[in-house]
C-alpha cells in the first residue's frame, strides 16, 4: 500500500526554493535540516527538497535537478484569483493567466531549482 507521495528535487537551492513554495502557495515546514527540507501544504500535497552530492546518499542522487521535463501541477477552483495574488507578491511568470482550447485556465511559474509549476484551473 502506498500512503503518500512527495517528489523530491535534489537542488543548490535549497532555501530559495523552500520560500517560494511557502511565499507563494502556503506550504508548511514538515522537516527541515541543512540537507533536506520537507513541505506540505493545507490539502495534503507534499514536495522535498535535497542538497546535491550527499556522502549519505548513493551516487546516482547526487546531481542537480537540471529544469528539463519536470512540471508541478496544481489545481485549483480559481486561477484567476490565485494569479492576481502572486502578481501582488511579485511572482514571475513564464506563462500569464490564459485559457486554453481544451478547456483549463492557467498559468506557469518556474522554481528557483528549476521546476516550472502549472496552476490550473478546469474551466
Amino acid at each position: 500500500m502506498i500512503n503518500k507521495l512527495h517528489p523530491l528535487t535534489i537542488t543548490e537551492k535549497l532555501t530559495e526554493t523552500s520560500e517560494f513554495y511557502k511565499t507563494y502557495f502556503d506550504f508548511e515546514d514538515v522537516f527541515i535540516s541543512d540537507w533536506y527540507i520537507q513541505l506540505a501544504h493545507k490539502n495534503g500535497a507534499e514536495i522535498a527538497l535535497m542538497s546535491p552530492n550527499l556522502p549519505n546518499q548513493p551516487a546516482f542522487l547526487h546531481g542537480v535537478y537540471e529544469g528539463k521535463g519536470m512540471v508541478f501541477t496544481l489545481e485549483t477552483d480559481d486561477a484567476k484569483e490565485i494569479f492576481n495574488k502572486l502578481k501582488i507578491k511579485g511572482a514571475t511568470f513564464e506563462v500569464e493567466l490564459r485559457d486554453e482550447e481544451w478547456g483549463q485556465r492557467h498559468f506557469i511559474l518556474e522554481d528557483p531549482s528549476g521546476v516550472f509549476v502549472d496552476i490550473v484551473q478546469y474551466i
